[in-house]
């Protein structure tokens, strides 16, 4: 009985997030875009950024949602939310750590034709008694443009 609960333990502290998602080109990073051409419209967009373990199974999944809306060459407006998803036991999620949202110029010489947004949060690899083994900083920033194209980035 012992041995199983120090197995059930062991394998349980494996549950170490790596530094990977489901669509990484790179370790630490994805990027992507998203093209699109119209003159008003809204759009939302849902970006996680998924978390491993060491045999490469989904710990968490950290999302940023943003919808926009535009009427060119400006976003006339934003919402901008996080949830978590998929979360493992062993994962303790400690919320949201850091966040930022601004209007910058994007195109057409207009402070509001583009919206920035990033936020990111705190996961701990805890079981029972045990101290943590690891914390990972997830982040995901979305790029929105007045003509509903955007672009996405996530990382630790």
């Amino acid at each position: 009985m012992r041995r199983a609960i120090a197995l059930a333990l062991l394998a349980g502290a494996l549950v170490l997030p790596s530094q990977a998602s489901a669509a990484d080109a790179g370790p630490d990073t994805v990027e992507g875009t998203v093209e699109a051409a119209s003159l008003a419209g809204c759009r939302t967009v849902d970006i996680p950024k998924v978390g491993r373990d060491i045999f490469g199974f989904v710990v968490y999944k950290f999302h940023q949602v943003k919808r926009w809306c535009w009427a060119y060459p400006r976003v006339t407006s934003v919402n901008v939310y996080t949830y978590v998803s998929d979360v493992d036991p062993n994962m303790d999620y400690q919320g949201i750590v850091a966040s930022n949202s601004y209007f910058y110029t994007w195109c057409c010489g207009r402070g509001t034709s583009g919206h920035y947004s990033m936020r990111q949060g705190k996961f701990k690899n805890c079981i029972l008694w045990f101290p943590c083994t690891r914390t990972e900083y997830p982040w995901v920033k979305i790029w929105a443009h007045a003509n509903g194209s955007y672009s996405w980035a996530t990382g630790l």
